[in-house]
């Protein structure tokens, strides 16, 4: 066990956990969602064999809906990795940002827990790190590194049953790709909404 985590008792470890578990919660019904749809698309149109294998690759390297759509037609044509890499950066370069404004708050957490931290770093989770109120900085790391595995499981369990199912089942899967661009719109609504009414 770290030093660190030996600093924070067990009940205490505990209550972190439970409040990382709760506070993602709505994280899991999206990630779990997107990642279906994204895992489905994948397994009809990627035009690879064993998806399910290439969607937990996929999942695993990164937590991205929209790379992860945009993916399967790079991935269907055989685009060159260079091209991928690019792709990938366009999309994600947006998390280089949400890592340094929370380094400060992770300047005690060991190496590789704050490289998985920073790597693992998608809208949602950082949404939920920069909510949480807790004032220490190592329950603070502490909660962020449940956040960021829970968020991390969700997305890979959505992504690979979604693979799994589009590879066993007839699943339609035409007008799939307009999930991402559904999910932004209602975000929108929802705020236009909330906008209006403040005004």
């Amino acid at each position: 066990m770290s030093q660190e985590s030996s600093s924070i008792a067990p009940f205490e470890r505990r209550a972190i956990f439970r409040r990382a578990l709760l506070n993602s919660l709505p994280v899991m019904m999206g990630y779990t969602t997107m990642g279906l749809a994204a895992g489905v698309l994948l397994a009809a149109k990627g035009g690879v064999e064993f998806a399910p294998l290439w969607s937990l690759a996929i999942a695993t390297v990164c937590i991205s809906g929209t790379l992860s759509f945009a993916l399967v037609p790079a991935i269907a044509a055989q685009e060159p990795l260079a091209a991928v890499a690019f792709l990938t950066l366009g999309i994600n370069f947006r998390y280089a940002f949400y890592g340094f404004s929370l380094l400060g708050r992770w300047k005690d957490v060991p190496f590789f827990r704050k490289w998985f931290l920073v790597h693992s770093l998608s809208d949602e989770i950082y949404a939920l790190d920069i909510a949480c109120r807790i004032k220490d900085p190592l329950k603070y790391g502490t909660y962020c590194l449940w956040n960021h595995a829970l968020c991390w499981l969700y997305w890979i369990v959505g992504s690979v049953a979604g693979a799994m199912a589009g590879a066993a089942l007839p699943v339609p899967s035409n007008g799939i790709e307009f999930a991402m661009v559904a999910l932004f719109l209602v975000i929108l609504t929802d705020q236009l909404k909330g906008f209006s009414k403040n005004a």
